[in-house]
């Protein structure tokens, strides 16, 4: 089996991370190429160590549909004999679905709200939404995924959208937790779903229980030079127990160091960095948005959204247990992403969906 990944950056995300596991994962002798529409990002090495072969095309950010994406694929997809395209977000789905390329056409959702940045992103998602049928088979990530996807409008049909949960490998045993001041760790890329300005209201009222703790956020644009961030750290005059990290590759070294990750989304549809947390025995505190609650461990590690309150009570109620407690969330976040989260068992479920496409064409 010959596949090519289309995605749309390099930087670290739920969609790069899929892809790296299922580069990693391919059976042997079978090729797993990779193309991204702009040009190298932190997760590059990465990436480009597991697939067969990376290409950039160079596109820049405001870029809807350039003839070059197209014939970059169309030129890979000859070049490599290639028998499945899979793409992962909009843009590259529009591109995989616009592509006489001749192989199979399939797409991961990872999404459950419109969360379009710019006004030529919404021309994008609306123009995926209607050229789905186009596409051989659509994979959503999650229920609220697929849910999203027929509210949206995708004229795909919806009894044949499949849920694959993303996986990721689980470490041998949990992490034990790290010593010193509480460590929260924050990962996603700049966006306002993303609601930082919640995360950082709840981090200052957990420092008047906590002072000791630190925050660390990592993620495109989430960096010293974002403006609106560092404003509003200033505002709450929290500033020196942030650390902005930016893109970061090795995120399993800060997953390992910390004592909790915290989501503070208002969308999320099943964030892959939360997966990831629990494969090394870190628990999960996230806000109810799509299917995030499944990955905490216990009731009261899930807010609802935008209540800065709640989601400051929630990890300053787990940091407040005892550490007997908090070894045994630890035990049970593992053992969750174990039995649930497998990056095995996604792979295998997504080999056999090419398999099948292959078969029938």
């Amino acid at each position: 089996m010959r596949v090519l990944h289309i995605v749309n950056d390099a930087e670290t995300g739920g969609a790069q991370t899929l892809i790296e596991q299922l580069l990693l994962s391919r059976q042997a002798g079978d090729e797993a190429h990779l193309l991204v529409l702009l040009g190298p990002g932190a997760l590059s090495a990465r990436l480009e160590a597991a697939a067969t072969s990376t290409s950039y095309v160079g596109m820049n950010r405001r870029s809807v549909v350039p003839a070059k994406a197209v014939r970059t694929v169309r030129g890979l997809v000859k070049k490599h004999g290639i028998d499945v395209v899979h793409s992962h977000l909009h843009q590259s789905d529009l591109i995989n679905e616009i592509t006489p390329h001749g192989a199979a056409k399939v797409s991961t959702l990872h999404s459950s709200l419109n969360v379009a940045s710019t006004s030529a992103a919404g021309v994008v998602w609306r123009m995926v939404a209607a050229l789905s049928p186009r596409l051989d088979a659509v994979v959503a990530c999650s229920q609220s995924a697929k849910d999203f996807a027929v509210t949206f409008g995708y004229r795909f049909p919806a009894e044949e959208i499949r849920v694959i949960a993303n996986g990721t490998v689980t470490a041998n045993a949990p992490a034990p937790e790290p010593q010193g001041p509480p460590v929260l760790l924050h990962l996603a890329r700049y966006a306002e779903a993303k609601d930082h300005p919640t995360l950082f209201d709840a981090f200052q009222r957990v420092l008047r229980r906590h002072p000791e703790a630190r925050l660390v956020c990592a993620g495109h644009r989430v960096d010293a030079d974002n403006a609106q961030l560092t404003a509003h750290l200033d505002r709450l005059d929290i500033r020196d127990s942030v650390d902005l990290l930016g893109s970061v590759g090795d995120v399993r070294a800060l997953i390992r160091r910390a004592h909790a990750m915290v989501f503070s989304s208002y969308h999320e549809a099943l964030p892959m960095a939360g997966i990831e947390a629990l494969s090394e025995g870190v628990p999960v505190i996230t806000t109810d948005t799509g299917d995030a609650r499944v990955l905490a461990v216990d009731p009261e590690m899930v807010v609802p959204v935008r209540d800065a309150p709640a989601l400051a009570r929630a990890v300053s109620g787990y940091l407040d247990h005892s550490h007997d407690h908090r070894a045994d969330v630890r035990r049970r976040s593992w053992e969750l992403a174990r039995e649930r989260f497998d990056a095995r068992g996604a792979a295998r479920r997504y080999a056999q969906l090419y398999d099948a496409l292959n078969a029938r064409r």
